[in-house]
């Protein structure tokens, strides 16, 4: 029975109390229930922070996929623009192209002043805009 006490004492901290003394084993059972004790409460510390941790990690992720989602739906809102826009300026060099003279200054300045004016964009808008709407509904 004497070594299962000089066992539990190796196991305990290092401790003031058992330096230069004869520990009884009245001591050794004392200082072990101490022990067993801080432990039961540091356990119990670490289970809260890992607690508060897991729900800031739970946080973080749902923000995360948040922001992906977010960042997903605005870059295709983004190409879908950039490609409607692309379109449009299209388009308009195309219009541009076939009724502007550019083969000298006053016949530019005239035909461009025409073309500004006979341009429909509007019309053209709408053309490209309508596929994009059906798409959508």
């Amino acid at each position: 029975m004497f070594s299962g006490y000089s066992e539990l004492k190796d196991l305990l901290p290092a401790s003031a109390s058992f330096t230069g003394c004869k520990t009884t084993n009245a001591a050794i059972l004392f200082r072990a229930a101490d022990y067993v004790k801080s432990l039961d409460s540091s356990i119990e510390k670490n289970e809260e922070e890992l607690s508060k941790l897991q729900t800031q990690f739970a946080a973080l992720e749902m923000i995360l996929q948040q922001y992906e989602n977010f960042s997903f739906d605005s870059q295709t809102s983004s190409v879908i623009q950039l490609k409607m826009l692309q379109n449009f300026l299209d388009k308009c060099f195309e219009s541009f192209l076939a009724n502007v003279d550019v083969s000298n200054y006053k016949s530019l300045t005239n035909s461009l002043l025409m073309w500004i004016e006979r341009i429909d964009f509007q019309n053209m808008s709408d053309a490209l805009l309508m596929p994009v709407y059906k798409q959508m509904k």
